[in-house]
């Protein structure tokens, strides 16, 4: 068994309902800006946010007596289940070591998420409470606890936390790293002891409110899907090294991101050994100071897949993760839609028929180059937006030329269409050029290979004023 992982005893056919309701569930989204730091309050397991006004912290109460592990505190009078303790020890020993390497903050770095500043430095965690604050009988066929945990870590650099949200510090760098009372353990209850499912942070409604239900089902039907990734996980790792012996030592799931209709897709934490030599080596081996190794998981009603794997810092991952799941191999030339989506070089255009409704559609296979019998090249218009594809003799899509004048697609650096400046897009790319290259003409920036050879290009044309009026994507290929 990997750490975490869920034994929720289901049939196949419970599961694949589960699949089905996963997939069809309302999606909280939205667009953030893009240029904006994203302050990342709780970085571990689903992160569940109501969104509204936390009461203020209470002041810190002095320690009391209080048991001592090897590296942690928990306060006397807390109690409950051995599983439930083990848990919420894990649960604050992952939060220590994801802050010690991390700030919280990432910033759009060219384009790139990228985390800001040096993080602080942790020496201690205590547990002050944990309190079993609401039963569900049945909650989507689950019986479930669900566990409020209060916690702090100790810092010796109080200089350097970043207090963002609800998080709040003590005179004595005792970090109170989330909204207070807002994080909750949840266990399924079925069994004789129970077992832990996932973590949450609700900050705004309380247990046993529809509105706390609502939050809870989400993550729950990700839970029921452990099985599954583990699966897909070891499969892709075991292609990764072919030869070796692999161990999942962890699969813990960090976050749902944006992904086509029909599909969900999520980021997990891995952690895996590989025998070498009769030795068990934890891995990568290349693994940077802080970083992380994620994989990006698609569900469907046909199971799970391994779309990549990341190494980067805690949270540095989201749009890297959404590119992937929409097939699209680099954001920077691709447009995200407003409503949510990537759209770009390489990816599919099957997805925008859903959005923007049937095409004309022309075929332009004449004198175009063919790769396979039975491959065509096609032309997809819609107002606003016209398309140039290579077709596979499957029918599957790749797009080789975008070019938009509509306003409900963006940059991937926060560039508008019909509101971003000249000025705009030279600070967004600073190596964008106005000297003429391939058969670009009239007013423009080109964004792409330096030296002007092939490859991919994101032009900006201006049309004669100084707003962005239409973008164009396009694949210069030998």
């Amino acid at each position: 068994k990997t750490y975490f992982s869920t034994e929720l005893h289901t049939s196949r056919r419970d599961l694949r309902r589960r699949l089905k309701n996963l997939f069809a569930a309302p999606r909280r989204r939205g667009v953030l800006p893009l240029a904006c730091i994203l302050l990342l309050v709780s970085m571990l397991g689903s992160l569940v946010a109501c969104n509204t006004e936390a009461g203020q912290p209470s002041a810190t109460p002095d320690l009391p007596q209080s048991t001592q592990d090897l590296l942690g505190q928990i306060w006397e009078g807390v109690e409950g289940p051995d599983a439930v303790l083990n848990a919420a020890r894990s649960y604050v020993q992952d939060q220590y070591n994801h802050w010690s390497v991390s700030t919280g903050a990432i910033a759009l770095v060219d384009g790139v998420e990228q985390m800001v500043g040096e993080p602080a430095q942790y020496d201690d965690w205590r547990i002050e409470s944990l309190e079993l604050v609401h039963h569900y009988d049945d909650l989507d066929g689950v019986p479930l606890d669900v566990y409020r945990l209060g916690w702090r870590l100790h810092t010796t650099t109080p200089d350097k936390v970043t207090l963002a949200g609800g998080m709040d510090m003590d005179a004595d760098g005792w970090v109170l790293a989330t909204y207070p009372d807002a994080t909750y353990l949840v266990f399924d209850a079925s069994m004789e002891e129970p077992v832990y499912l996932f973590d949450t942070m609700i900050n705004d409604c309380e247990p046993g409110s529809e509105l706390f239900a609502d939050s809870l089902r989400r993550p729950l039907q990700w839970a029921f899907l452990q099985g599954e990734a583990e699966t897909a996980a070891r499969a892709f790792l075991s292609t990764q090294h072919l030869e070796q012996k692999v161990q999942l030592s962890a699969l813990t799931f960090r976050q749902e991101v944006s992904a086509p209709e029909g599909t969900a897709c999520g980021v997990y934490e891995a952690d895996y050994l590989v025998n070498m030599d009769g030795k068990w080596v934890s891995m990568p081996l290349d693994l940077a100071v802080g970083e992380r190794y994620y994989l990006v998981l698609s569900l469907s009603e046909d199971g799970a897949t391994v779309l990549g794997a990341l190494q980067t810092a805690p949270g540095a991952y989201r749009r890297e993760a959404e590119a992937l799941a929409w097939g699209v191999p680099d954001t920077d030339f691709a447009l995200l839609w407003q409503g949510g989506g990537w759209y770009g070089l390489r990816g599919t255009a099957d997805h925008l028929d859903a959005l923007l409704g049937e095409p004309e559609v022309t075929d332009i296979s004449d004198g175009a180059v063919s790769y396979q019998p039975g491959d065509r090249w096609e032309k997809r218009s819609w107002p606003d937006l016209t398309l140039e594809c290579y077709v596979s003799p499957e029918g599957e899509t790749s797009i080789w030329t975008m070019e938009t004048s509509h306003t409900g697609f963006r940059t991937n650096r926060g560039i508008l269409i019909g509101s971003s400046t000249r000025e705009d897009v030279l600070r967004a790319y600073p190596t964008a050029s106005d000297q003429l290259n391939w058969d670009l003409e009239g007013d423009f920036l080109w964004f792409g290979p330096e030296d002007g050879g092939f490859g991919y290009y994101l032009i900006f044309y201006f049309d004669g004023g100084d707003t962005v009026q239409r973008v164009q994507l396009t694949d210069y290929f030998d």
